[in-house]
Order: C-alpha cells, then sequence, then structure tokens
C-alpha cells in the first residue's frame, strides 16, 4: 500500500482523484493516465517499464499513455521528470434515455432542401451503431467501425444510445417517411461505451487517437462525444484536455451539457471545454420550444459561456436497434427489430448530436471552415428562446438557415 507521501503534497502534476481512490479501496494496481511534457520517447518508456507502468494505449495526439501501475510502484513512477501530470482512469455514462415506441413521426420538411452532409464524414464515440437499414441502404454509410469493449470487427450496438443517436440526425429510411437533416453523411464509430452505457476514459481516449488517424481518409470533419461526468477537479479534466486538442487538429467537436439540470453550473465534462461546442436540449424544434428541464446549466467551470446552444432533446424519434444481434454469431447474427425499427430519446447527447449534423452541412456547403468558423455560424443561426444564457446559450439552432448562407 502507497504511504500517502510527500508525493501528493508536492507533485501537483497527481490528479487528487488518485488519492481518494486509494484512500477508500484497499487496491493493487491504479489505472492511469500519464501525459508527458513532450512525445514520449523510447528511453522514458523504458524507465516507466521498468519501475512498474504497464501500458495499455498509446495516445500520440495527447502526448499520453494510459495503463496501470502497481501501488507499490506509484512513487516511484511519479518521480519521472518527463511526466506532465498522472489522472485517474475513471469512467464517463452517456446522456441519453431510449424510450420504446411504435410511433415514427414523418418528415416535417424543416431540414435545408439542397443539402444532405454528402460527401462528410462524422465520428461518434458511443456504444457503438447497428447496421440499421436506414443506414445501410441504398448504401452502407458506416465506413469505418473500432471496437474498443469486446474487439468485434463488425458495426454492433448492445445499448442501443449509439444507433439512437446518430439515426436522430443522421438517418433516413427509403421510403422517405423518416429523414434527418445529415441522412447522406458519413459515419464512422469508435464503440467505447458497454452495453450499461458506460465507458472507461482509456478506452475513450484510445477512440479519439483512432479518429486523429484516420481523419484525413475519411474526410472527418465533425466528432460527437454524446457522453461526460462530474469533473471535480477542474486542473484535472483529462477529457476536457483530449476534446481541446482534438479541437486543435482541425475536427469540430460536439459535446453536450449532461442531464443534471436545471441546477446552475451543472454541466459536465467534457461539456466544459471552452472550446467545444456544447449543447443542451430543448423540448422541440420550433420557436416556441423550452429548455428541458434535465439539460444542464451554466456557466462552466473555468467561467466559460456554456451552454453554446441548445437542440431538440426530448422524445426524439430515431433509429431502435437489435441490442442481441453480434455479427458473424450464428445464434444472434439475424435481426429481430422485425416491426420496432424506430424509438425515441430522450436526452443532451441526442441534442449534440443535431449540432453535428448542421455543422455536417455546414462543411458540406464550405468545407474548408475552420472548427471556430463553424461555431461561430452556427451561433449566428440561432433563434432566441427567450431563456437564460446559462440555459439556452445563443438559442436553438435553426438548421433551415444554413441553406441561406453564402
Amino acid at each position: 500500500m502507497i504511504s500517502i507521501s510527500s508525493y501528493y503534497k508536492s507533485f501537483k502534476k497527481i490528479d487528487p482523484a488518485i488519492k481518494k481512490y486509494i484512500s477508500i479501496r484497499k487496491v493493487k494496481t491504479i489505472p492511469v493516465i500519464i501525459t508527458f511534457k513532450r512525445p514520449l520517447d523510447s528511453k522514458t518508456e523504458s524507465v516507466l517499464k521498468r519501475k512498474g507502468l504497464g501500458i495499455k494505449y498509446h495516445l500520440p495526439f495527447l502526448n499520453a499513455v494510459t495503463g496501470k501501475i502497481n501501488t507499490g510502484n506509484f512513487d516511484s513512477v511519479c518521480s519521472v521528470v518527463e511526466i506532465a501530470k498522472i489522472y485517474f482512469d475513471g469512467t464517463a455514462k452517456l446522456m441519453g434515455d431510449i424510450e420504446k415506441t411504435e410511433k415514427i413521426h414523418e418528415d416535417s420538411g424543416s431540414f435545408p432542401v439542397h443539402l444532405s452532409g454528402k460527401g462528410i464524414t462524422a465520428a461518434f464515440i458511443d456504444s457503438g451503431v447497428y447496421p440499421h437499414h436506414d443506414l445501410t441502404r441504398p448504401r452502407n454509410r458506416i465506413v469505418a467501425f473500432r471496437d474498443y469493449i469486446n474487439e468485434i470487427t463488425e458495426p454492433y450496438d448492445d445499448n442501443g444510445h449509439g444507433t439512437a443517436c446518430i439515426g436522430a440526425a443522421f438517418g433516413a429510411s427509403i421510403d422517405g417517411k423518416f429523414k434527418t437533416a445529415a441522412y447522406d453523411c458519413n459515419i464512422v464509430c469508435a464503440k467505447a461505451f458497454n452495453s450499461l452505457g458506460y465507458g472507461r476514459f482509456s478506452d475513450i481516449l484510445a477512440a479519439m487517437q483512432w479518429i486523429c488517424s484516420i481523419k484525413d481518409k475519411y474526410n472527418i470533419k465533425v466528432l460527437l462525444l454524446p457522453f461526460g461526468c462530474c469533473c471535480t477537479y477542474r486542473h484535472y479534466d483529462i477529457l476536457s484536455l483530449a476534446s481541446e486538442a482534438l479541437w486543435n487538429i482541425g475536427l469540430f467537436v460536439c459535446t453536450c451539457t449532461g442531464n443534471l439540470g436545471p441546477y446552475e453550473a451543472s454541466i459536465i465534462s467534457p461539456g466544459v471545454c471552452g472550446s467545444t461546442f456544447t449543447t443542451g436540449a430543448c423540448t422541440t424544434s420550433g420557436p416556441s420550444s423550452k429548455v428541458a428541464a434535465f439539460s444542464g446549466r451554466g456557466p462552466a467551470e473555468g467561467k466559460f459561456d456554456k451552454p453554446d446552444a441548445v437542440m431538440p432533446g426530448y422524445k426524439v424519434t430515431t433509429l431502435n436497434a437489435d441490442t442481441d444481434f453480434i455479427p458473424g454469431n450464428r445464434l444472434s447474427s439475424q435481426s429481430r427489430l422485425s416491426g420496432q425499427q424506430y424509438t425515441q430519446i430522450s436526452g443532451t447527447s441526442v441534442a449534440a448530436s443535431m449540432t453535428a449534423a448542421a455543422a455536417a452541412l455546414l462543411y458540406q456547403k464550405r468545407i474548408n471552415l475552420s472548427p471556430a468558423d463553424v461555431k461561430s455560424l452556427l451561433k449566428r443561426l440561432c433563434i432566441s428562446l427567450n431563456e437564460l444564457k446559462t440555459a439556452q446559450g445563443a438559442g436553438i439552432i435553426d438548421i433551415k438557415k444554413i441553406e441561406e448562407y453564402k
């Protein structure tokens, strides 16, 4: 067992959550994320391994690694001068609730007529994506999939949240009865959340690294992070740090406020990140809409003005997933959805997906926009709901106006 030594007092680089984790549990290993002052070299990596660090993932985009440290070796690892900070490898939760329904709303026609997201790819870090007909016909728009939970190579979704989030803003049926804003946008999905809707930071960060590595190949412009967690220690917020790094390499990162409203300063990480576009949830798509009671409120930690905007996030019609479907498994590879092709989802995660779709449409119109450009333009397209700025941000994004943008 680690002695609560001078390291906790003298090294600001150690996440206080690690100290808390050790103090309340008798543990032999500590799951960690370690960032470095400069890119990790082989010499430093060898030193860390000799000191007992078992590396799980390398994260060049963040100058970091993830892994586990034996408690008896923790002080020794902390002494390595090349280390910037050591974070606890915690858990995040998906921010949407699925409600079963047979009802499907006809296309409202409230989207731009001549924009569809064609030629653009949006990436998602979620519970997976089910190969629903509304995503795979007339062409399969799921162009890449990676599973960090079960290492299955083909798309599936054993929770349903990922399929629901994607379907609500990127799905479309062949008969035209169900059609969303970015119905022709390509989809990349990294599964970093389990069947219960929880994911380790390390798997999330590995998914981010993968998306970085393929963003040019697939023309990924938009990334949705429909999850979050409460961050007690603002200066040790690894999800926000990673989100900002992705923003800085040219990805438009969509985060959500979380579902802990209506309390003041209830926005979760990485929604508190100053750079990303943080979306709260409102009840409908019209100007008579209200901010949903569950939608997280600002201001964010660090006094950032959050949220940036709101989008529909209450009982949104979307795609259903066969959560028992496992690709390649003879007993579970046949879909059992039958007539239950659609469902409803509520939460700020689906609201953020709506923002991701709006961003994809902007990129279709102007491919060379920077993330900061898109953020500014989306805010200018908002209609106020006449609520507090800490609840609605700039208001609800009017997607129809994207077509008018020159």
